[in-house]
């Protein structure tokens, strides 16, 4: 009989629950948003830990007896070791949250941390980049043109400013748009696996919600460019697409 899927729903279990149930799996360094463990199990609990975990994950349809079912494995093997994800660290005037999508065998898992508790989620693999982008919080992008300048330009905007040009140069132009005030902040790494079989993560790069003006995505490139561009979901999808490109 074939167990019946639970995960295509979300599912909320505590932080420690997951990383309890990781760490007697044997998949060693959890993923970056999920943490690690802070509450210490002494050895003669260890058998009662045991059975509270998996009674709470059998409540879920996550386990059967004390043994995972196949398809919450798969889930926890895909976050582990990723084809392709993709994590933020998201902070805006309502708190902090972190959530991540990973694919892998032709399932995406997405995973949203929030305090004490992590919400689990399945879909499509095609899914990937959809899911992840639709996490973050609702907000209309900037309508401002893209700005590119260089690390040395921006470094030195202030030496070089012309406080009679007609046009502000790229590099304080995107001085200012740091400067503005923010409703909320969200870094994003993209990661995968490499031609030689490790992974390998991106540098981030900042989804910033400003007050009035919109959202704008700003990165560095490997050459020292610098970017600024408006944050709507193309644009993220093809600065995403592009990132893994870059990775080796």
């Amino acid at each position: 009989m074939t167990a019946m899927a639970v995960l295509h729903r979300p599912v909320v279990l505590r932080r420690e629950t997951l990383l309890h149930v990781w760490e007697l799996e044997g998949l060693g360094e959890t993923h970056p948003v999920l943490g690690a463990r802070t509450k210490y199990v002494p050895m003669d609990l260890t058998g009662e830990t045991n059975r509270e975990c998996f009674r709470v994950l059998a409540e879920l349809g996550l386990a059967a007896g004390e043994t995972p079912t196949r398809e919450f494995r798969v889930a926890l093997r895909v976050l582990n070791s990723p084809d392709r994800d993709l994590y933020c660290y998201s902070e805006t005037v309502r708190g902090k949250l972190q959530f991540a999508a990973a694919s892998g065998g032709g399932v995406t898992v997405g995973v949203q941390v929030d305090g004490d508790l992590v919400t689990l989620v399945t879909t499509g693999e095609d899914d990937l980049v959809d899911g992840f982008i639709s996490e973050l919080p609702e907000y209309p992008p900037a309508s401002i043109p893209p700005l590119h300048t260089t690390k040395r330009e921006f470094e030195q905007r202030d030496e070089n400013h012309d406080m009679f040009a007609a046009k502000q140069s790229p590099a304080k132009q995107l001085e200012n748009t740091m400067k503005a005030p923010r409703l909320g902040v969200h870094q994003v790494y993209a990661g995968g696996r490499t031609s030689d079989g490790g992974y390998r993560n991106s540098k981030p790069f900042t989804v910033i919600d400003i007050r009035d003006r919109g959202r704008v995505v700003t990165f560095a490139d490997p050459d020292g460019g610098i970017h600024c561009l408006p944050g709507d979901s193309a644009t993220l999808t093809k600065t995403l697409l592009a990132t893994w490109q870059s990775l080796p």
